[in-house]
């Protein structure tokens, strides 16, 4: 198992620092980009809009789909003592690979090939998009399978969900993202649309729609050529989305549930 961990220093004594976990896949640390990732980008935000230091650690088990990864999920992050934790698992699951190749930390495409580094990713241009569209139209007719059912992938989530408020941890969930190819697209909005109805029955979870979020710009604008990994503008937008999600429940648990505060 290949694991990538970053952490802040944690002072158990210092309890006027907000702490934040990330739990996901390789997209989670910013891959393939060397910083500004998603979290990194939602922790700035939310220090900078409480005015509170922000004490933060991610865990990322890259290529790994949600099942697999749920195993880890306690062991990894609720050492940290969070108070919120960044779920991020779902690109993984919902992709339909054309050719079943190992997917290994942050270097595997939505379209089943694997990429040597991170000077292989880059804006995709005309070429690329239209070789999105071919590999589409050979998944829809070869009906290839997602990495993980649909079923299994949302029982994974709502365990992780259910550790977290047990432990009256606030989960952070985010859906999967897209993708060039319009056959994994398609499985992407069924898995987010499953997560949404989650959301809808959990009590105290906080449901970041980053297919809706990303969809409402051009492909070409927040994914690599891969049609996988997102572009820093996809990292920025989801990073603002989750921080503006935290800062506004903080913003609630302070005015409604003062003693939450205090825990």
């Amino acid at each position: 198992m290949k694991t990538w961990v970053k952490s802040t220093k944690l002072d158990p004594s210092d309890i006027s620092s907000l702490r934040i976990a990330g739990f996901g896949a390789c997209m989670i640390t910013g891959y393939p980009h060397e910083s500004g990732g998603l979290f990194e980008v939602a922790c700035s935000l939310v220090e900078k809009e409480l005015s509170q230091p922000v004490q933060s650690t991610i865990v990322s088990l890259g290529g790994f789909p949600a099942p697999r990864a749920e195993k880890h999920f306690k062991r990894k992050v609720f050492d940290f003592n969070p108070q919120y934790i960044v779920i991020q698992f779902g690109s993984t699951d919902a992709d339909r690979p054309i050719r079943a190749k190992p997917r290994s930390m942050g270097a595997v495409s939505s379209m089943g090939a694997v990429s040597k580094g991170r000077t292989a990713y880059r804006s995709p241009s005309a070429v690329t998009i239209a070789r999105w569209h071919m590999q589409s139209l050979v998944g829809f007719v070869w009906k290839t399978a997602p990495i993980t059912s649909l079923s299994s992938y949302v029982t994974a989530i709502e365990h992780m969900v259910n550790d977290c408020i047990s432990a009256e941890i606030i989960p952070v969930v985010l859906s999967p993202f897209i993708f060039g190819s319009l056959h994994s697209l398609k499985n992407a909005a069924d898995y987010t649309n499953a997560l949404r109805d989650l959301n809808s029955s959990v009590n105290r979870m906080i449901f970041i729609d980053c297919f809706r979020l990303l969809s409402k710009a051009p492909k070409s604008k927040v994914l690599l050529n891969d049609g996988f990994h997102l572009s820093r503008l996809g990292h920025n937008l989801i990073g603002e989305a989750i921080g503006q999600a935290i800062v506004a429940d903080m913003a609630y648990r302070r005015t409604s549930k003062p003693a939450l505060m205090a825990t």
